[in-house]
């Protein structure tokens, strides 16, 4: 059965401390819609923006609310091989389920040097990774050749985060290695990606729409009304930079302060803040 996991918001206060009381309350929720897991300090958390106090301090309280009862995954990727390396050795004794490593960004690493950087965190780490292909983000690109490498030469690569429409390379990658977990990490994308052979979802619409999503994953995808909510779901929440909108509909919904830590900011189209309010809480 494919899993449905979500890629946590981090929500903050008015004063822009982490708003923990909130956070209680969304894991709470989620995991009693069905989420299988939370992806703890990534993109969407707005993790370069978070101190390493604070993310570790965040990872803890996950795992405290959570109860071992699904699972978690951690963002800790740089684009500095020592720096990620520290990043994943400060958490792999926590009983998360791994780390979630992205490609090192602006600076570029052809595939060779991304092949080292990876290969050189597994074996100096004991904790599961899951690499995160977004080369929208990065500026970089893990190649399905590179991704089959680390495979075969790295035991605790496990998993990958797929967030691009190559789903090529996945078909690749699922019939070379028909074990290794491919999740896809686009909203707008699942039904291909299912196609293809991923594994499952990491979400950002799963805050607000988790229950459409796990009827849709589990055994409902010929549901083409369906279908095309969730793709218009997922397009009008990324019409603003990530986290913007789901924290407008959060916060409108009442469960989060629409508060982003700069250079994030709120949502600023009134237009678009009209479209998440019919869409999101007036239905």
């Amino acid at each position: 059965m494919a899993k449905l996991m979500v890629a946590l918001i981090t929500p903050f206060t008015k004063e822009h401390e982490v708003d923990y009381p909130a956070l209680r309350a969304l894991i709470a929720r989620l995991m009693a819609e069905g989420a299988d897991g939370f992806i703890v300090c990534g993109t969407t958390a707005e993790t370069p923006c978070l101190s390493e106090e604070e993310r570790l301090q965040i990872v803890k309280f996950v795992l405290q609310e959570t109860h071992h009862e699904i699972e978690i995954w951690f963002g800790c990727g740089t684009n500095c091989t020592a720096d990620t390396l520290r990043a994943v050795h400060q958490v792999q004794q926590l009983p998360i389920d791994g780390v979630l490593l992205a490609a090192p960004y602006y600076n570029r690493p052809s595939q060779a040097g991304l092949y080292e950087h990876f290969a050189c965190i597994a074996a100096h780490s004991s904790v599961n990774i899951m690499l995160y292909n977004i080369p929208s983000r990065t500026g970089v690109k893990l190649e399905a050749e590179t991704i089959a490498k680390l495979i075969t030469t790295c035991p605790n690569i496990v998993a990958l985060k797929q967030a691009c429409d190559d789903f090529a390379a996945v078909q690749k990658l699922k019939k070379e290695h028909p074990h290794f977990i491919i999740y896809s990490g686009e909203d707008g994308t699942i039904d291909e990606g299912m196609d293809a052979g991923m594994d499952g979802l990491v979400s950002v619409l799963g805050h607000v729409s988790l229950t459409k999503l796990k009827h849709f994953l589990c055994g409902n995808r010929k549901d083409n009304e369906l279908r095309k909510k969730l793709k218009q779901e997922a397009t009008l929440l990324f019409q603003e930079p990530s986290p913007a909108c789901v924290k407008y509909v959060l916060a409108q919904r009442g469960e989060i302060q629409n508060v982003l830590r700069l250079p994030m900011i709120e949502v600023q189209n009134e237009h678009l803040k009209k479209k998440l309010q019919a869409t999101f809480i007036d239905k």
